[in-house]
C-alpha cells in the first residue's frame, strides 16, 4: 500500500502541472496578437503599423508623423475595416 502511494502522489502532481500548463497556454492563445493595419486613403492600401489584439478593449491606434491618431484594423483580403484593440 505504501508503495502505491509513493508512485500515485508524484503522478498526480505531474498531471496537475501538465493540466495547468495547457490551461495557461489556452488563455494566452485566446489573447493572440495580430498586425493592425491603417487604411491610407491616398494610395487606397492597408498598411501594417502595429501589433493589436482581437480581444475587446481599448482601440488599437497609431500616430503618424503629424501626430494624428488613426485606428488600426484587421486585414481581410484587400479590406481593413474590422477594428482591433490594444494588446
Amino acid at each position: 500500500m505504501k508503495r502505491s502511494k509513493s508512485v500515485f502522489l508524484p503522478a498526480v502532481v505531474v498531471l496537475a502541472g501538465i493540466g495547468a500548463a495547457f490551461a495557461t497556454h489556452g488563455a494566452k492563445a485566446s489573447q493572440a496578437s495580430e498586425t493592425g493595419y491603417y487604411f491610407d486613403s491616398s494610395s487606397e492600401e492597408c498598411i501594417p503599423k502595429a501589433m493589436c489584439s482581437s480581444t475587446p478593449g481599448n482601440t488599437c491606434t497609431w500616430k503618424d508623423a503629424s501626430n494624428v491618431t488613426h485606428n488600426l484594423s484587421r486585414l481581410s483580403g484587400t479590406d481593413c475595416s474590422v477594428q482591433l484593440s490594444k494588446p
